[in-house]
Parts: structure tokens; C-alpha cells; sequence
């Protein structure tokens, strides 16, 4: 299938932290938290749940919860869950749960608020290794002239973060070999050089990760596993706005092959 004309005109930026919102107007966004908000929607949606609202604390996040009937609130603070959350933010939990027709509202620390920060993007996607193939395939359907790469980073995205600058090296990656004369900006070329000095490893990326030493001492290993699987489902996980004006994320059906 040809998602785009070979020679046509394609910016690929790479973020490192998010931008402000501004930036992201009139581009196709995807939006990595590797370890692991955006690897917890592919395994929820991989699970059949029905719709995700990624909320930036937990203030408003409980207020959605009792708003939407029969939602459950999930995420992490210091990446484990608070105790008004219902369940917490391991996409290894979700794999294990009957997760079909599930409203959830979802607060993190970096990706849901990077998504947040997306609304005003052309179109913008929650994006990870796993789902890495079937997202660039959706965003070069759309004949985007700009495609940036969101890293959510760490520390409320105020530094940027090992895993997700290697993952959006790994995207990239893909854009480049699929449309050769796109244009690479610098962010997009130190992301790419990342992901290539780590051999294409996952987890060599996640060792050398400060976040992923945290997640280990808490015992959350099981994670780096599911987390690293690049290509292995998939779900695309488009960010849109409800009847009411809120941020949610859907998924819409692959692009056929």
C-alpha cells in the first residue's frame, strides 16, 4: 500500500520534552510515555476497553470519574497508585484484566499531561513501540505536511527521559525508510542516532533509563517486556474531544495491508 508519494513534502520533528501547545497547531502528533501511559492504552485498547480520558492530576481526574457513571480512575503518582485511584498504571495489570467496554480515566505524571497538551494538534495519536507501525501508518495516510514526535519525558516533562527519546528515535526509524526524502530537523536526527547506538534494543534503552531503575526497585520488570514488544498489535489510538469538550482517546481500526 502507498501512503504517500515518494517525493512528497514531509518535516519529521522529535520534541524531547513537550512543547508548548502552540507548537503542535497544524501538525500530526504522536505522543510517547514508553514507561508507560501510552503503552497502557495499547494494552487497554488491545483489551477491547472503550474509551480512555487522560487527565493531568488526580484532583480532576476524581471529578471525571464521579461525572462519567461507571468509570474507573487508574495512574500513578511516583508510579505507584494514590490511594483514590482504582487501579494503577502497569500495562502488564491491564493485559491480565477483563478490560472490554471500560471507561477509564487516566492520570500520570508526564504522558497524560503531554496528551492534554496535544488537543489543539491537527490530529494527534497516543503512541509506543508496540503500536509503532500501525501509528506511522495512519499518520502518513493523512498527507500531513509536519509529523512531530512527542516525547512526554520525566518529571512532569520538565527532563527529557532515556526510553522515550529512544522510542521516538524508533519512529523515525520507520518514517525515514518509508518516505526516504522526508526532511529530518535536529530532533529528528539526535532521536534517530539514540535509537541506532542502542542497537534497536528496547532494553538496552530501558537499563540505561533512570525511570526504569525506579520501576525495577517497585518490581515492575514484567513491564520492560510488554513495553519493548516493537510492532507487536495494532492499535491505533487517536486523541479527540467528547460532547462535553474533554480530551479522550478512541481506537479506530488499522489500516488494512
Amino acid at each position: 500500500m502507498s501512503l504517500r508519494d515518494p517525493g512528497s513534502d514531509l518535516d519529521i520533528q522529535v520534541y524531547f520534552q513537550p512543547p508548548p501547545a502552540s507548537v503542535l497547531r497544524g501538525a500530526a502528533v504522536v505522543i510517547l510515555d514508553i514507561l508507560r501511559a501510552t503503552t497502557v492504552h495499547a494494552a487497554l485498547f488491545a483489551g477491547e476497553a472503550g474509551a480512555v480520558y487522560p487527565v493531568a492530576d488526580f484532583s480532576a481526574g476524581i471529578s471525571l470519574r464521579d461525572a462519567i457513571p461507571d468509570s474507573r480512575l487508574i495512574g500513578e503518582v511516583g508510579a505507584l497508585p494514590p490511594p483514590e485511584a482504582d487501579y494503577g498504571n502497569s500495562p502488564t495489570e491491564f493485559e491480565s484484566l477483563d478490560v472490554r467496554g471500560w471507561t477509564v480515566v487516566h492520570v500520570t505524571s508526564n504522558g497524560t499531561r503531554a496528551l492534554v497538551n496535544a488537543i489543539d494538534a491537527d490530529l494527534a495519536l497516543s503512541g509506543c513501540l508496540r503500536n509503532r507501525s500501525a501509528s506511522i501508518d495512519y499518520l502518513l495516510s493523512r498527507k500531513s505536511e509536519r509529523i512531530a514526535v512527542v516525547c512526554s519525558g520525566d518529571h512532569n516533562g520538565s527532563a527529557p527521559s532515556v526510553e522515550d527519546s529512544f522510542a521516538a528515535g524508533a519512529y523515525v526509524d520507520r518514517l525515514r525508510r518509508l518516505v526516504p526524502d522526508a526532511r529530518l530537523r535536529g530532533g529528528a536526527r539526535l532521536a534517530l542516532k539514540l535509537f541506532q547506538s542502542y542497537a534497536r534494543s528496547p532494553s538496552r534503552a530501558f537499563a540505561d533509563s533512570p525511570h526504569g531503575d525506579h520501576l525495577r526497585q517497585l518490581g515492575f520488570q514484567a513491564d520492560f517486556k510488554y513495553a519493548g514488544d516493537i510492532d507487536a498489535d495494532s492499535t491505533v489510538i487517536v486523541l479527540a474531544v467528547d460532547r462535553s469538550g474533554r480530551p479522550v482517546l478512541k481506537r479506530i481500526p488499522a489500516l488494512p495491508h
